[in-house]
């Protein structure tokens, strides 16, 4: 559906003004409309122009996917880490009743 309208640019060459989409990094560059250089980077990744309207339209489903990414994510982040947090709690417990200060001794 897109192909023909999705343009591939190398980096650091000058280019017509649009949205780019860096895929190796996935950094979304504007040029303005007079034109510009895209970003050089080190390994010279290609740049994609993306069409303004498609961009417009994805972008609702970009954050609805974020959104519900953070729905499960924080949930599972809590499940995997809730038991180390409750075993470094009761070894700090039992490690805090056997501190003796120097000079000490039963």
């Amino acid at each position: 559906m897109l192909k023909g309208l999705v343009t591939k640019h190398d980096a650091g060459e000058f280019v017509p003004g649009g949205i780019y989409w860096n895929k190796k990094s996935w950094d979304l560059t504007t040029i303005s409309e007079e034109g510009g250089y895209l970003p050089a980077d080190g390994d010279g990744r290609p740049y994609y122009r993306l069409p303004v309207l498609a961009v417009i339209m994805l972008a609702p489903l970009a954050g609805m996917a974020f959104v519900l990414f953070l729905a499960v994510a924080v949930p599972v982040m809590v499940i995997y880490s809730l038991p180390g947090a409750i075993a470094a709690a009761i070894r700090r417990r039992r490690d805090k009743g056997s501190f003796r200060p120097a000079g000490q001794h039963r």
